[in-house]
């Protein structure tokens, strides 16, 4: 009986988990270039049941003790493209990463391509980290004299403002890109120093698109109620579990009396 509860437990546990994952993912159904997390579980053990009644001990088959959560893993499949008519708004058809500096000088990656001219004239994200440009350097916009009407990106990431070229967007890719983890809502970091960016030759940059998020209402809806309707028969199975343990000991010292 005890183990029963413990199991029972156990899937509580990761169901929380799961209602976490998916309550984030529906966070964020309205952010550019979002990527969804994607959870998977293990069992935490898993044993041997024999026939004790047979004198060989025929093996009946195995029994897990309950599920944790084992891992996420980011969903990289690609978002719609919704137009905006922005003219710092780019989004990337196809694979591929802008690269960004954040404040702290680290170098992460984004599919989130809402740009914006600080008051330095550089093309920063919407959380003000720099946007990276071919050569590794900031890309500075002199507006003094023209205005973002002026200002055209091309399909190869060329920003030109009246046709001259000003810098072109770094867009990069990686040969494991599961080695990528999310920090934060859109940026992404490389936690596996081997797994190096590569510089892409062929992209396409759609000016005035934005990439939405590819978390899915519905099914995410659909996963949280699950979860919900999971949690619910187990805390009745550890109620009923408890109550027949309960009454198991009464009614074992009512005998010993």
């Amino acid at each position: 009986m005890f183990r029963g509860i413990e199991i029972a437990a156990s899937g509580m546990a990761s169901v929380i988990d799961l209602n976490d994952i998916i309550a984030n993912n529906l966070a964020n159904v309205n952010t550019p270039g979002f990527k969804q997390l994607i959870p998977t579980f293990k069992d935490i053990h898993e044993f041997t049941v024999k026939d004790t009644n047979s004198t060989e001990k025929n093996m009946i088959g195995t029994l897990s003790i309950g599920s944790m959560l084992d891992n996420t893993q980011l969903d990289f499949t690609q978002g719609a493209l919704r137009k905006t008519e922005g003219k710092l708004d780019v989004a990337l058809n196809g694979e591929g990463f802008f690269v960004v500096k954040t404040k702290a000088n680290e170098e992460c990656y984004t599919r989130n391509g809402g740009f914006s001219v600080n008051e330095n004239g550089d093309l920063v994200t919407r959380q003000g980290d720099s946007v990276v440009g071919e050569g590794g350097q900031k890309i500075n916009i002199d507006l003094s004299n023209s205005s973002t009407k002026d200002l055209v990106i091309t399909e190869d990431g060329r920003i030109m403002v009246k046709n001259n070229e000003v810098g072109k967007l770094k867009v990069v890719n990686f040969e494991d890109v599961s080695k990528l983890k999310a920090k934060g809502n859109t940026l992404l970091e490389n936690i596996d120093e081997n797994n190096k960016p590569m510089e892409m030759e062929k992209y396409k940059v759609s000016q005035g698109y934005l990439e939405t998020s590819n978390a899915n209402v519905i099914e995410s809806m659909i996963n949280s109620i699950s979860g919900s309707r999971t949690y619910e028969t187990l805390s009745k199975v550890i109620y009923s579990t408890d109550s027949t343990l309960r009454k198991a000991v009464n009614d074992v010292g009512r005998v010993m009396q």
